[in-house]
């Protein structure tokens, strides 16, 4: 078939039973966001309001907590919901800024429930302070020519601008981005194009804003546009932000480093600095970083990481905030059981899918991926139930558990926990369908998980390192990869490896390829349709390209009465 079963969940790991359910409280917020709140430097801000309320049975009981010592939280009395039927909890949030320098600054609210059975608690709210406003003072950008570059930003009341260059030329503008539906946000972005004309050069012009109810905002904004010919380097992330447990093992994560000029871009070196606990090595295209706790005590520790290339604006510093905190039970985030396909939180899944638990203190062990089918249903000293009952595992590390979402539980709602050295985390609550359909990509980019017949992907020569890839033509056979595709005919037990001879397993409804993947898309029916044989929940789709498609990039979706899957790209030569 082109990949064994270990090869599946370690490249799934890498990038990325019928009781009913109880009725349990389940905790809702109207909003996850409050902010940016525009404030004048040495002033508090105006209190904030964010409702939750209760969407199954039962009651709610409130406990909130910050991050940050400048914000106050308070529940107050339920009432009727201002966004939407029913009665929600009002939580008060006070911005006590006086003392904050100028700036944007962030926190934390947390809101748990004093009742550990609450479903889908705690969450967060992220809370935006924009001490002075959050208009910039002055710009100053490396452009290419023939490109542009945006700088953007956000107000609470509408501005007016006018821009003017210091050589009369067009290249700088204002724009408004319309406007935000929470809060009144008004998005906003200079623009800098050089002229077609323009030499490798420094040029100099002003943005002049006025009209807003917020005194900040209105001001002169030095605008600076740097034209070369040269690489400009920017950072995949403007700060590395990690949870991290004592006990648990080093977490890596990278800094890669995008080239938004011409010629070549080269990384040279990379150093960290912080403390011992941070340590860099550049590669190609950026950073590798390692964070480790080893001994240290529960706290927030601030370093860096500095990546020199040679890209015209320098080398590049990404500010490292290295949270450390105690062992504890493991932790799921909200809306943080996804699918290994999309990973998208609050999408529906399917009976049978293969799934991803994303949290904090999961386990305790390094990466560890389980046995092939038969799957166990403990793995790296952690495990996963769906309604109680434990459910097979693929893998497990710190951050992820992999999972197979049980063929014999009831679509509708379920509750899903880990469990971990005894401890259980909380509890989170995902939709279940029979059918979600999911085909797989290739790392994280469009091209789909899909082999020729001669175990190439279709893709353009070189795409890949190491990776045999060619565009595919028609008349080919592929092999197209696929998740959640629903019940099959035999019905394979859960974690249970799919039958390796013919009649195999295939699925109960008939499903089309579209070669276009929309309207005017050629519909083709596949060859077969069902679960990989000797595999847990992965399926495959056969299929024949057909005659008459365009040559190049081709978008291709997966089709059932009831369902689309998401799009993935091939290339026909």
């Amino acid at each position: 078939m082109g990949i064994n079963q270990r090869q599946f969940l370690a490249v799934s790991a890498l990038f990325f039973a019928a009781s009913g359910l109880s009725a349990a409280p389940r905790l809702r917020l109207v909003s996850s966001t409050v902010g940016p709140v525009a404030i004048a430097q040495g002033s508090n801000g105006a209190a904030q309001t964010v409702e939750i309320y209760n969407d199954a049975d039962g009651s709610l009981s409130p406990k909130l907590s910050s991050s940050a010592s400048w914000i106050g939280t308070l529940v107050g009395a339920p009432r009727a919901c201002s966004t939407r039927p029913g009665n929600c909890t009002p939580i008060t949030i006070s911005l006590n800024t006086s003392a904050l320098p100028a700036g944007t600054t962030t926190g934390i609210v947390t809101v748990a429930d004093n009742d550990a059975n609450v479903v889908d608690a705690p969450q967060t709210i992220t809370v935006t302070a924009a001490i002075g406003g959050a208009v910039p003072g002055s710009v100053d950008v490396y452009v290419a020519p023939g490109s542009s570059r945006d700088i953007t930003f956000s107000t609470n009341s509408q501005l007016g601008g006018v821009a003017k260059t210091n050589d009369g030329a067009q290249w700088l503008s204002l724009a408004v981005d319309g406007t935000g539906t929470f809060r009144f946000l008004f998005p906003y972005r200079i623009h800098l194009v050089p002229t077609s004309n323009m030499q490798s050069g420094t040029f100099s012009g002003t943005v002049t804003t006025g009209g807003s109810s917020f005194a900040a905002d209105n001001k002169t904004i030095a605008v600076t546009m740097r034209v070369t010919s040269q690489p400009i380097a920017q950072a995949s992330t403007d700060k590395v932000q990690v949870r991290l447990a004592q006990g648990a093992p080093p977490l890596s994560t990278a800094v890669a480093l995008n080239n938004l000029g011409q010629g070549t871009l080269t990384v040279s070196s990379a150093l960290s600095g912080g403390g011992s606990w941070l340590t860099a090595t550049s590669y190609p295209g950026g950073a590798a970083l390692t964070l480790d706790a080893g001994t240290l005590a529960p706290g927030t520790y601030t370093g860096s990481v500095v990546i020199a290339s040679n890209a015209a604006n320098g080398n590049i510093t990404v500010p490292v905030e290295f949270t450390v905190v105690a062992k504890g039970a493991p932790s799921i985030k909200y809306q943080g059981v996804v699918d290994n396909g999309s990973f998208g939180g609050g999408d529906t899944v399917a009976r049978g899918d293969v799934m991803v638990v994303l949290g904090d203190q999961l386990s305790f062990s390094p990466l560890t991926v389980g046995p092939a089918p038969p799957l166990a249903t403990s793995v790296g000293g952690a495990s996963v139930t769906v309604n109680g009952k434990p459910a097979p595992m693929y893998y497990s590390s710190y951050g992820q558990l992999a999972f197979q979402m049980p063929y014999e539980i009831s679509n509708g709602t379920v509750v899903v926990q880990a469990q971990r050295d005894g401890l259980s985390s909380n509890p989170v609550s995902v939709v279940v369908a029979d059918r979600a359909p999911r085909l797989l990509l290739i790392g994280v980019g469009t091209y789909g998980a899909i082999q020729n017949q001669d175990l190439s992907i279709p893709m353009p020569v070189g795409s890949f390192p190491g990776v045999n890839t060619h565009p595919a033509k028609a008349g080919d056979a592929l092999t197209i990869y696929a998740i959640g595709l629903g019940p099959t005919n035999p019905q394979v037990i859960s974690g249970q490896p799919a039958p390796a001879t013919a009649p195999f397993a295939p699925i109960t409804s008939t499903a089309t390829v579209n070669f276009g993947g929309g309207i005017g898309g050629t519909v083709v029916v596949p060859l077969y349709a069902g679960l990989t044989p000797t595999f847990a929940g992965l399926y495959q789709i056969n299929v024949v390209v057909p005659q008459g498609l365009a040559k190049g990039v081709v978008n291709l979706t997966l089709g059932f009465s009831d369902s689309v899957s998401n799009s993935v790209q091939i290339y026909i030569q």
